[in-house]
């Protein structure tokens, strides 16, 4: 790749971008590099969409990269602050996604000549991190695990819908609102295991939360912003009222799903499943004439995942498989 004076600005912009997203958080050394790297992710995945094959695409690209270092991923454990959980890694990502398309109509030469310009902005960041203490070996690990989910839970979310849509729709078993409400739900469901099997519980409208990750891939699809998601959510002194049903029917198309593409995490599945519910959420409340209003449709969606969450304990005896007890599941 030549080196021009476009290029050079447009990696100036990428880096100033970046660092204005992070300039008011109080994280300084690897924690920085891991914002920047979550970003960078998004960065790079975006750019393999690029291609017919995407997966193929960063596959490859992670190793002309690991040439241009002349440095191996690191193979040895990583330590425990340097893992992200996933709905912080979808965040992040998805900053780094859409500053992507927003370089790529500035670009004027060939999508190969981008992903070579992508590349050599990630080479220079690696290298300038060893300077931060943290060896290209980490980084270039760090980096490949990053994107590696960033792409498995942007293939998910759209092959889930899919799958929905052709299984469960076009079998006529299912409406609109219902993949709408079963997708979410599960989402819910699925995040509310890993949480009882941590220990913990979590309030859902923080802003790392699996809500989040489903209201921000709706509204990035073309569903209205506002403030009528929570209209008519019960209160939480009321008894949880998951739809069991919905969640029984999609839970086998979900599981053989995610064991083909090895998303086996709890938490990684509510992620996909909540990026997926917001995808389906703006097919049926999005566009000139949508099949539902979406004062009413994101409420419903809203419901289904919050009720799911606080109603793990009514779910579990649905499935036969679960090893978690009863737990409080309250926000």
């Amino acid at each position: 790749m030549q080196i021009t004076q476009d290029k050079t600005d447009l990696a100036a912009f990428v880096h100033a971008h970046i660092s204005r997203l992070f300039e008011h958080e109080d994280r300084d050394g690897p924690q920085k590099i891991i914002d920047f790297l979550e970003v960078l992710a998004g960065f790079y995945v975006e750019s393999c969409f690029l291609f017919e094959k995407p997966d193929r695409s960063m596959t490859e690209g992670f190793k002309k990269l690991s040439q241009i270092l002349r440095s191996e991923a690191h193979e040895g454990e990583m330590p425990t602050w340097a893992v992200s959980n996933p709905q912080r890694i979808d965040a992040r990502s998805e900053q780094g996604r859409t500053l992507a398309r927003f370089v790529l109509e500035e670009w004027k030469e060939c999508e190969f000549s981008y992903f070579e310009f992508v590349n050599w902005i990630l080479q220079n960041y690696i290298c300038a991190w060893e300077g931060n203490s943290v060896p290209r070996e980490e980084s270039l690990r760090l980096f490949i695990e990053t994107c590696s989910r960033c792409m498995a839970f942007e293939i998910a979310a759209q092959e889930l819908c899919d799958q929905v849509i052709e299984k469960r729709i076009g079998t006529g078993e299912w409406s609109l609102a219902d993949a709408v409400c079963g997708l979410s739900a599960y989402a819910g469901y699925c995040d509310a295991k890993d949480k009882a099997e941590a220990g913990y519980t979590q309030n859902l409208f923080e802003s790392e939360s699996i809500v989040n990750v489903m209201t921000q891939e709706a509204a990035r699809m073309g569903v209205p912003a506002g403030s009528d998601w929570k209209l008519g959510l019960a209160a939480n002194d009321c008894p949880a009222d998951p739809p069991i049903e919905l969640v029984e029917s999609i839970d086998p198309l979900c599981s053989e799903f995610f064991n083909v593409i090895s998303l086996l995490q709890d938490n990684e599945k509510a992620v996909a499943c909540a990026k997926a519910a917001g995808r389906m959420l703006a097919v049926v409340a999005s566009g000139d004439t949508p099949d539902m209003p979406h004062a009413i449709a994101k409420p419903l969606a809203m419901a289904a995942l919050v009720e799911s969450y606080r109603g793990l304990e009514a779910l579990q005896p649905v499935f036969s498989n679960t090893y978690f007890q009863e737990t409080e599941t309250d926000f």
